[in-house]
């Protein structure tokens, strides 16, 4: 398994995420004249901010075994952090705090990406094979 589809997953998943937050709170209305209310709901964007949390820990733990830096692991626990706690400096900060913690989820994804390429001068996946095909790296199974 590769981590960069995951990559660039999370990095849609993030984005989409930061979206929903801004404009749900405009539409609101609308969606519950159409039984879509529990989009509102912050249960839902917690669930769908754990699950994207959780992939993007799988993509840059799985990135982090090429590149061994712990900037990508820790660009992601603060977007998150961030993300989780967007209540924390008042309402009129909120979208504020969303984009930040939208931007530093993307910015994990994306050094993420460059610092594999970069250390290794070919793509993650080109690495994986090779070790695969060596022995020193075993398939992970999930």
């Amino acid at each position: 398994m590769h981590h960069k589809p995951l990559d660039k997953a999370g990095i849609i998943v993030a984005v989409l995420c930061a979206l929903h937050c801004l404009i749900v709170p405009v539409i609101l209305p609308t969606l519950a004249l159409m039984g879509l209310s529990f989009l509102g709901f912050e249960l839902f964007e917690r669930i769908i901010l754990g699950v994207s949390l959780f992939v993007g820990g799988i993509a840059v733990v799985m990135g982090m075994r090429h590149h061994q830096s712990w900037w990508p692991v820790t660009f992601l626990a603060l977007g998150g952090l961030l993300y989780f706690n967007k209540h924390i400096l008042g309402h009129s900060w909120e979208p504020l705090v969303i984009l930040v913690g939208a931007s530093l989820i993307v910015v994990a994804h994306t050094l993420n990406l460059h610092l594999c390429r970069s250390r290794n001068r070919k793509p993650c996946e080109e690495v994986e094979e090779q070790l695969q095909e060596e022995g020193v790296l075993e398939e992970p199974t999930l």
